[in-house]
Order: structure tokens, then C-alpha cells, then sequence
């Protein structure tokens, strides 16, 4: 396939040229496909669809039982149609196709795009029910409350969807397979919310002046805002009164997420289950080919006669294609086993047991098996030349140097907790049967150099003499002695070669025969020679960075020691996946901080005040301590999906925070407080009246993400750990926003108070 084509469109255009060709063909023969991705991309895409259908139908039922008001609540949620459209408008102008990572950012977005629409709305309908209870409005007054309610929440809007943009910045930064996979879902998610804020700047407040109308409900009579408010109200109040208990809890949290940090695994990404398994069995240099073929029988037959019910089919490949991107010796078996549906599968059976019995029961002596995936194993040969998640490169000038030092890191890999199915490669030991000229003997016969040469190279490799015409077609006629007059040192040593004076002398008496031992493929990399270690990774044990870690202070402690000897001129490269998760974390570690900082000048220009700017951001500490602990609790692993849902959460965790201490503000500059008592109050009454939209906006973002959560269908491995961090982080950002960042500026402001006097 092309670079950057779609793979659906080309696997499409494949099975209709083939089609076309079936008409050709003749009797007997059919073209049968032993592997087709269709399958698997249909169902991730089917995937991202059931959970953005399901997304938006949770979002617009929380925006209505919030609200209770038929046209307020779809005037918020006309926001995600037409968002959505917005994203899909955008993704064809950009040239993205719609994947798993491209859907998957509109996924993450969906709560998120209703955030600015909600708190506006609430506003208005807030603004325009108070005004109501007074007396009718007419045409102007309405005009002129809409317009009053839309400034006093537009500044702050406007400033929290600048910092949920720019927060995602870090991920078109991304390098390498780390940015070819998540840069599509930074342009959908991006693409989301600044159709989500066109819509909410220009369309909800002109349909808000048209159809919120008729009875409309104060928040106190409303039973959802009043359940929240008789909840609210009284913990505010407790926790203005019992600040330093409230400070131990929340510092409690984050002693809790750096704990739980400390157990997490690393890995690049999490796994993408492809439905289809890759069996990579590997013999030693000197199986000939016939022994090959004969182990790839066997194992296939194993394989499907042993686990009926849950592999459908095995096809075995030997050899490779003419093309340098397939530098598979003779000796590395390709076996596709593709899997029935899961339901189908024994009880109890899981994809990690499989694979585990399956390399049992083709268990063979001096064969290692490798177990990976069609998709994985490809990626990681392009990318790296190892096929398997970590690996050894082993450089230097001496191929049997660099083979008994590869051999010296398996045995000492091997020993690491995590590792499984350690090979180092053998390739230096294959033997060759070498012919060697005696230049004395063909000297006395006065035969030339060449002509023995000749005759060896035509007689055992053959030569071609001329080509046949057939039609448009054209054959080479090659000439060559018949195997059983060449298949042996006997038989080949009777070759005759004619002398000047015509006789006829046998090989044997003109040359030496010898075996020896020689490299079955010689590669290199940089011009210089390696061999490489396989390294498969038990990632239930382990995480692969962390594994990469220890086996890398293993090897450094044998080298220091002396038990392995890496002589002048020799050096060894660790490469594999975990080599795309540390290039995304240095990539990561200079972006987000810059990142962090321009959104915390944001907060600095809205506010103008660096106190309120420290007091909004403590909600980024608490975001990411609360996204650690699901992150424990569901046992995923740290990863560069981790730190994109993280990403995704830093730019929205200090939205509500920005939207409640504007409101508290405005309170204080309406009334200056005398006493505590009255700060107490003014920030008790602004939490109040933000409550609901601050509730409602989380509660549209983590329940659309719930699902998710419950998703088991291909795909969702990959959206889960992205979603889970969002999930865990937004509660305790929500709880910050409401309790923490309210009791920092009622102590500030108390502080301010004697200065005052």
C-alpha cells in the first residue's frame, strides 16, 4: 500500500480487481484471501459510532433533567449536531480519514463541546426567569437582559475554551508513531470545540432570546437546582468554617495519587486487539529448507487441530517477498492464525491464554516461538527492524564477536522478571559447502581458470542460454545438470571437465570440497554489522518502559562487573516500542510545560490578579491526582494515550473554576464586605449560583465518557485509557472548583480585611 492512502479504499479496490480476474482464471483455480483488515477496521469504527451515539444521548438527558425546560435544553444541545458536522467539514478540508484516533477525539469532546452553550444558557434562563417574576418583558428588555446575561458570562466563556484549545497543543508536537497516531484525534477534538464555540458564541444566544419563554422555573424551584443547592449550601458553609480539615483532606488526595503513581506500569501503547494473532516460530541457521516447511506443517496442524473452537483458520508463509522491507531469512516462519468471535471460544478461554497454550503445544527443540500481531509486527519492522516490543541491536566489525556478545545478553535478559521468549539471533553458524580450485592440478592438465569456473557455476547453479517466444510471453531456457547429478559432494565431484588435448577429468581431482560455517544473512545498519535480540515482554507482569528500565540496569551492571565484555569498537542499542514512548515524553516533558504556562497567563489576563490565578490553577495538581486513581483501579498502564487523556483534562479542569470566581468577584465588587461573616456569605451566595451550570457541565462530560468505560468491542483498549484519567481527574477538579478554590479566596479576602480598615 501507498504511504498515506486509506487502507479500507485500497483493500476495497484489491477485492474488485480480483473479482475482475476471477473470470480468468482457470478451471479449478480460485484466488482465496488469507488476511483482510476489513474486518477489523469496520469494527473500530463501529465502535467510536455506538459511543458517540450513545455519548450525545446521555448528554442531551443530563442537560434536560438539569435545566427542565424543553427549549433551553435544545438550544445547549443543538450544539453537538452541528459541532460534530463542523468536525466532519474540517476532517475532509484537512484530508483525515475517520479512525479509531480520529473519531476518538470527537469522542473526548462530545461532554466537553456543551460546556460554554451550558453555562450560557443557565445565565440567560436565569436572568430572564428572575426579570419574569417582576413583571413581562417586552421586546426590548428581553433584548437587553439576553445581552446583559451573555457579557457577564461571555469573558469567562471565552477564556475557558482558549485553555481547553491551547491545552491540547502538546499533542500536534508529538513526533514519530506517537504523532502519527494522535495527531488526527488533536485536529478532530480542536475541530469540536471550535465549532462548539462558534455555536456558542453567535447561535445560542439568538435562539436563547426567541425561545426561552413561558413559565420559567428560579433555581430554587427547580427540584434538581434546589437538591443541589440543599446539598451545596450546607457543605460550603462547613467547609468555610473548618478550613484547615478541608486543606488536610485535599493535600490527603495528592499524597494519594503520588502513591498510586508509584505502582503504575509503563508502556508506549496500550495494545490494539486485532482479532488475528501472528505466529513467528524461528529456527537455527542450518534447517534447510525442506526441514523449514516440514516444522511450519506441523505447527499449523497443531495449532488448528488443538483449538477448534477458537481458531478458524492457520496459513502458514515461507520465505519473503523481493523487497527490502521484508528481510525475513528462510528460517522465520510468518503463520496468520485468525480467530472465530470470542463467544464462540471455550469458557474461560482468554486471548492471553491462548496465545500462551498455543506456544506450548508447538513447543520444538531449537525452534523459538515469537507471538505477535499482523498490524503490530509490521509497524514495529518498519520502525525498527524488530519484531517484537523490545530488542537488542548488537554492532561492531566481527559478525562472530557480535553473535557470542548477543548470545551472552540473551542469557542475562532472560533472568529479568517480565521477559519471555528471549532470542538471540544465529545466524553466523550456517554451513556452506565451499568449492576451492587447486591451481597446481589444473595447471598440469592445462585446463583454464575460467573454464572450470564456468562449467561449475552452469553445471551446480545453471545458466541461461536463450529465451522461448510464447505468444506476447517470454521464458529464459536455462540450462543446468539434474539434481540427483548434483545434490551431493560424490555426485558433484563426477562433473567432468574437458582438457586441451580431450580428455575428460573429474572435479574431484581439480578441486578441494569443504564445509563451513558462515553468516546466513549479513545486516547492517549505519554501514556497520549487528545482530539483533528478540524480546518478547509479559505486560501483565511489567510494563514495557519499565521493563526496558531494569534489563537495561541489569546489562549495565554485568558490562561494569566484567561478566560481559563489550571490547573497543563494539556497542549495543536498545530499540523496540518503548523507544516511541520515551521520544513522546521528551517531546512532552518541553511542550507542556510551555503549554501550562501560556494558559496560566490566560487565567492572569482574565483576572488580573496573580493570587486568583494560583488559587483557579490548583485545580491542574488535583485533576491529575484524581486522574491516577481509575487509573489504578482499571489497571492501565502509564502510556502515551495516558498522557494525551491528560492533556485532554488539564485544559478543562480550571473551566468551572474560571466561571465561579468571576461570579464571586462580581459579588465582591457589588458589595464590599465589612466583616468574615460577610465574605463568608458573598462566596457562599456565588457557589451558589453556579453550582448547577458547574455540576451540569461535569456531570455532560463524565457521564458521556462512562460508557466507554463499559466498552469491550476492538478499539476501545486504546479510547479506555484516554477516557479513564478525564473520568477520575474532572470529579476531583469538580470538587476543587466547588469547595477548594471558593475556601482559598474567602481566606484571601479575609486576610485583606484588617488591611482595609
Amino acid at each position: 500500500m501507498r504511504y498515506g492512502e486509506n487502507p479500507l479504499r485500497v483493500i476495497e479496490g484489491v477485492k474488485e480487481k480480483i473479482e475482475e480476474l476471477k473470470l480468468g482464471l482457470p478451471s479449478g483455480v480460485r484466488i482465496v484471501p488469507f488476511y483482510d483488515r476489513t474486518g477489523l477496521i469496520n469494527r473500530t469504527i463501529n465502535t467510536l459510532k455506538d459511543a458517540l451515539t450513545q455519548e450525545i444521548i446521555i448528554t442531551i438527558f443530563v442537560i434536560i433533567v438539569f435545566l427542565l425546560h424543553f427549549f433551553g435544553s435544545m438550544i445547549i444541545s443543538i450544539v453537538l449536531p452541528i459541532g460534530v458536522l463542523i468536525s466532519f467539514i474540517l476532517m475532509r478540508l484537512f484530508g483525515i480519514d475517520a479512525n479509531i484516533m480520529s473519531l476518538g477525539g470527537i469522542a473526548i469532546a462530545i461532554g466537553v463541546m456543551v460546556d460554554s452553550g451550558s453555562v450560557l444558557v443557565e445565565n440567560l434562563y436565569r436572568k430572564i426567569a428572575e426579570h419574569q417574576r417582576r413583571r413581562s418583558l417586552t421586546k426590548e428588555e428581553r433584548l437587553e437582559v439576553t445581552m446583559e446575561g451573555a457579557k457577564e458570562v461571555g469573558r469567562p466563556v471565552f477564556f475557558a475554551l482558549l485553555t481547553t484549545i491551547i491545552g491540547f497543543i502538546p499533542v500536534f508536537v508529538l513526533t514519530g508513531q506517537a504523532g502519527k497516531l494522535f495527531r488526527p484525534l488533536a485536529f478532530t477534538k480542536t475541530f469540536a470545540m471550535i465549532g462548539a464555540a462558534l455555536i456558542a458564541v453567535s447561535l445560542l444566544p439568538t435562539l436563547s432570546y426567541y425561545l426561552i419563554r413561558g413559565r420559567l422555573k428560579l433555581p430554587d424551584e427547580n427540584i434538581v437546582s434546589r437538591f443541589l443547592r440543599n446539598i451545596y449550601r450546607p457543605t460550603i458553609r462547613w467547609a468555610l468554617n473548618h478550613k484547615r480539615i478541608i486543606f488536610g483532606i485535599f493535600a490527603l488526595v495528592l499524597l494519594v495519587g503520588v502513591i498510586l503513581s508509584t505502582f503504575l506500569k509503563q508502556e508506549f501503547m496500550p495494545p490494539l486487539n486485532e482479532g488475528d494473532l501472528l505466529f513467528m516460530p524461528v529456527l537455527l541457521p542450518g534447517a534447510s529448507l525442506s526441514q523449514v516447511m516440514d516444522v511450519m506443517r506441523k505447527q499449523d496442524i497443531i495449532i488448528k487441530n488443538e483449538f477448534p473452537d477458537e481458531v478458524e483458520w492457520v496459513v502458514g508463509k515461507l520465505g519473503r517477498a523481493e523487497t527490502p522491507t521484508d528481510p525475513a531469512p528462510v528460517t522465520m516462519i510468518e503463520t496468520v492464525i485468525h480467530l472465530k468471535p470470542q463467544s464462540e471460544w471455550r469458557k474461560g478461554m482468554t486471548r492471553e491464554t491462548l496465545v500462551r497454550e498455543i506456544q506450548e503445544k508447538t513447543k520444538i527443540p531449537g525452534v523459538s516461538p515469537i507471538m505477535t500481531q499482523p498490524i503490530r509486527n509490521r509497524i514495529d519492522m518498519l520502525a525498527t527492524g524488530i519484531q517484537t516490543p523490545v530488542g537488542i541491536k548488537v554492532f561492531g566489525p566481527d559478525l562472530k564477536k557480535i553473535e557470542e556478545i548477543a548470545m551472552k545478553l540473551e542469557k542475562i535478559v532472560r533472568a529479568v522478571k517480565g521477559a519471555s521468549s528471549v532470542y538471540a539471533e544465529r545466524i553466523g553458524n550456517r554451513p556452506y559447502f565451499e568449492i576451492e580450485i587447486n591451481r597446481n592440478q589444473i595447471a598440469r592438465y592445462g585446463i583454464n581458470l575460467g573454464m572450470v569456473q564456468e562449467i561449475i557455476s552452469m553445471a551446480i547453479g545453471g545458466m541461461n542460454l536463450t529465451q522461448t517466444v510464447e505468444g506476447r510471453e517470454r521464458y529464459p531456457i536455462r540450462v543446468r545438470y539434474m539434481r540427483e547429478f548434483r545434490d551431493s559432494p560424490e555426485a558433484i565431484g563426477q562433473i567432468y571437465i574437458p582438457t586441451p588435448s580431450g580428455e575428460q577429468i573429474p572435479l574431484s581431482l581439480l578441486v578441494h570440497f569443504k564445509k563451513t560455517l558462515g553468516p546466513a544473512m549479513i545486516q547492517s545498519e549505519n554501514t556497520m554489522p549487528y545482530f539483533r535480540v528478540f524480546i518478547n515482554v509479559n505486560q501483565d507482569i511489567i510494563g514495557l518502559v519499565d521493563f526496558v528500565g531494569i534489563a537495561q540496569k541489569t546489562v549495565n551492571d554485568k558490562i561494569n562487573s566484567g561478566e560481559l565484555d563489550i571490547p573497543a569498537g563494539y556497542y549495543i542499542n536498545w530499540s523496540g516500542q518503548f523507544a516511541s514512548e520515551i521520544e513522546a515524553r521528551q517531546r512532552l516533558s518541553i511542550v507542556l510545560p510551555i503549554c501550562l504556562g501560556i494558559i496560566l497567563l490566560l487565567l492572569y489576563i482574565a483576572f488580573k490578579d496573580f493570587s486568583s490565578v494560583l488559587i483557579v490553577a490548583t485545580g491542574l495538581p488535583f485533576s491529575l491526582a484524581g486522574g491516577i486513581i481509575p487509573l489504578f483501579l482499571f489497571g492501565f498502564k502509564f502510556s502515551t494515550a495516558v498522557w494525551v487523556g491528560f492533556i485532554a483534562l488539564f485544559g478543562i479542569a480550571t473551566d468551572n473554576a474560571v466561571v465561579l470566581l468571576t461570579c464571586i468577584q462580581n459579588l465582591f465588587r457589588e458589595k464590599k464586605p465589612e466583616n468574615i461573616d460577610d465574605v463568608k456569605e458573598t462566596v457562599t451566595k456565588g457557589g451558589l449560583l453556579r453550582v448547577r451550570p458547574v455540576m451540569m457541565t461535569t456531570l455532560t462530560t463524565i457521564l458521556a465518557l462512562v460508557p466507554i468505560m463499559f466498552f469491550t468491542s476492538a478499539g476501545s483498549e486504546v479510547i479506555k485509557p484516554m477516557a479513564s484519567p478525564i473520568i477520575g481527574g474532572l470529579i476531583t477538579a469538580t470538587l476543587t472548583n466547588l469547595v477548594l478554590v471558593p475556601i482559598l479566596y474567602a481566606w484571601l479576602k479575609e486576610r485583606q480585611l484588617p488591611k482595609e480598615k
